[in-house]
């Protein structure tokens, strides 16, 4: 069984009320030992001012950093944010001071590393924030939000900010689908090995999340050791249908977690404080077509960006490996079929990975080679993220 805590909290005191949040899971204690690395992944999607509910409150991390220190850990804090740098978003966070105050350090959100997941459907081969392999224990902060694309952003999908940069603007573009991206998030849950959520809900987001939306006070913490079933604690609250969220239903279909008949409430139950008029996404929206740009120029884009899969004849050995493992069906990419794949590859490069005899390339496009679009979305990331820091008020 699960457990997912609940309690009504305000900003001012938060701390206490963290300590009232934890105990039924056995306390800090229960999850940092002395001298264990914490890393406390916060939601800092970008440089927002804290008044408009973006982010993970500096008063949650900053109490977090309280109770880590107490249990002997050594906490840092980071995320990469969606736009801007990670610097910004902790400066307009209203972070900055506190991390120096606790003299914290910003874990390492720039450099990655690889991490091979052969189990994995959607991606074998994660390339992650080298902040995972430096901490000995992950806590995630997620805001409690609705989410245009996923309908809810809590604390499955904030493990997305572990990708660094513009890679996830990449998998937005090569997956295309809801489902397979809620499954490439709980890959990335299963890698990071997540011990703890604390979700920030004292002013949650309603509407247009996760930047879009509006702050809605409700006046509440939760906390489990089961990412998913705090997930659909939050969604109950908000009368968010759960398997209305990707996240929740691939976490269901890949076992990680506990569905909500294996969940007790120590203390609230999601019914107790349950809110009647939180306003869900008017329409679902695709996050790249939020971008104005017309359709044919983000798919041609796409095509750009994102280098395909293609055999080389000479050294494949026809196992098939590539094509019993592509995750779509049909599958995209055949060696009877000829060396290039279809057009209804998702480019998740399970066949690059599968392959024995390294016979398949990923050929980047002629464009790409010349503009070097990773690096030049980078620096627009870069741009847009001082603008918004400047006008965000």
């Amino acid at each position: 069984m699960s457990q997912v805590t609940i309690v009504r909290a305000t900003y001012a005191d938060v701390l206490p009320k963290l300590r009232e949040l934890l105990a039924p899971l056995g306390g800090i204690e229960s999850f940092v030992k002395p001298g264990q690395k914490v890393l406390l992944k916060a939601n800092l999607l970008g440089s927002y001012n804290v008044a408009k509910a973006v982010t993970t409150d500096p008063r949650v991390v900053e109490a977090m950093i309280i109770l880590v220190k107490e249990a002997g850990g050594i906490p840092f804090v980071g995320d990469s944010p969606g736009m801007g740098t990670l610097k910004s978003a902790i400066k307009a966070g209203g972070l900055e001071e506190i991390l120096e105050r606790e003299q914290v350090a910003v874990a390492d959100f720039e450099n990655e590393d690889v991490y091979p997941r052969p189990e994995n459907r959607v991606s074998q081969r994660l390339v992650l924030a080298r902040a995972i392999k430096e901490a000995d224990v992950i806590i995630t902060l997620p805001k409690l939000k609705t989410h245009v694309q996923m309908n809810f952003t809590g604390a499955i999908k904030n493990q997305y900010g572990l990708m660094v940069g513009v890679r996830k603007s990449n998998y937005h573009l090569r997956l295309r689908d809801n489902d397979l991206m809620g499954e490439l998030m709980v890959e990335i849950n299963k890698t990071a090995n997540v011990a703890l959520a604390v979700m920030d809900g004292i002013v949650a987001m309603e509407g247009d999340g996760p930047s879009g939306g509006s702050p809605r006070e409700l006046g509440l913490l939760l906390a489990s050791s089961d990412l998913l079933a705090v997930d659909m604690a939050a969604c109950r609250i908000i009368g968010l249908d759960p398997m209305k969220v990707p996240t929740v239903t691939a976490a269901l279909r890949l076992n990680y977690g506990e569905g909500e008949e294996k969940t007790t409430f120590p203390l609230l139950a999601p019914d107790d404080v349950k809110v009647k008029d939180f306003r869900q996404v008017a329409h679902s929206k695709d996050i790249i077509r939020m971008l104005p740009m017309p359709k044919w120029f983000m798919r041609w884009f796409g095509a750009q960006w994102a280098p395909h899969p293609q055999i080389d004849p000479s050294k494949c050995i026809k196992c098939f490996r590539c094509r019993n493992g592509c995750p779509v069906k049909p599958p995209a990419i055949d060696p009877e079929r000829g060396k290039n794949v279809s057009k209804d590859c998702i480019r998740c490069y399970c066949c690059h990975e599968f392959c024995p005899a390294d016979a398949i390339k990923l050929k980047r496009s002629f464009l790409d080679r010349i503009f070097h679009f990773n690096s030049l979305l980078n620096f627009l990331s870069r741009v847009f993220g001082k603008l918004i820091s400047k006008f965000s008020i």
